[in-house]
């Protein structure tokens, strides 16, 4: 064979070589996860975005923080509650808070770790009477967020359809109440007040009432994290409970959590 038929079957062969599939190996890195998604709502002051102070949220900064420390940088995304829950119900890796653990969505969701515990209470303005016993509510409007369990709440109380009035956001919820659209809101009784006096009333002008029922709030995920990354997540959790940084960052925001609330 001539020397120049023999470079070129020497070059065709190399190239089929370099086309042809790799097969893997022990010393093979494996491909790296794809990167977390986090999303939330306009919960104050659990999450509020649009801050002039930066502060963005109390659950976001610890969370944000926790996936820092644990090599998983991420910043949340804030939509509409209902749409964040659409969201993190529909992607894989798509991490959702505040969000409450209840037995209807116990088995839909990997729950990676308690943030705090909150109360969910009605509240009416105060000139209005405080609603102080469950028969009361059977004849109020009540008004409540979209998306949220509290409207499985409010639905287990034997409240009627015609009497819930769903709002897209807590802004939403407010101005129903100011101006007589429903009798009284149902929701956490943190955000609400917050939220309240973030949008410039008068604090002792939303009064509160009965407690309804207590949840703790989480991190949570449709699927996708492994065993490994929700092992990390709790160990950097773990630690900054111990040195003190979850409670420095909850004092920022005015709280004083009780260590209860916390783990």
């Amino acid at each position: 064979m001539p020397a120049i038929r023999r470079r070129l079957l020497m070059v065709g062969l190399s190239m089929a070589a370099s086309l042809r599939p790799r097969s893997a190996d022990a010393s093979s890195p494996l491909p790296a996860a794809p990167s977390f998604r986090l999303v939330t709502g306009d919960l104050p002051p659990f999450a509020q975005p649009g801050k002039p102070s930066g502060q963005r949220g109390v659950l976001v900064e610890l969370t944000e923080a926790i996936l820092q420390r644990a090599g998983y940088p991420v910043q949340a995304e804030y939509f509409p509650w209902a749409r964040a829950l659409l969201l993190a119900g529909e992607h894989p890796r798509t991490l959702i808070l505040p969000l409450n653990r209840t037995p209807e969505r116990e088995g839909r969701f990997q729950w990676l770790l308690k943030l705090y515990a909150q109360r969910f209470v009605f509240m009416t303005l105060a000139e209005h009477p405080r609603v102080e016993h469950r028969e009361q509510t059977r004849a109020l409007r009540v008004g409540v967020l979209r998306g949220s369990s509290s409207l499985t709440a409010l639905e287990q109380l034997g409240l009627p359809a015609r009497r819930i009035v769903q709002a897209a956001s807590i802004a939403e919820m407010h101005r129903a109440l100011e101006r007589g659209v429903v009798d009284a809101i149902y929701g956490s009784e943190l955000i609400h007040t917050q939220a309240w006096q973030r949008g410039g009333r008068a604090a002792d002008r939303l009064q509160v009432g009965m407690t309804l029922e207590s949840a703790d709030i989480w991190l949570a995920a449709q699927s996708g994290v492994t065993e490994d990354e929700q092992t990390r997540l709790r160990q950097q959790h773990e630690q900054m409970l111990g040195d003190g940084s979850v409670e420095r960052i909850f004092r920022r925001y005015g709280i004083r959590p009780r260590p209860e609330d916390l783990r």
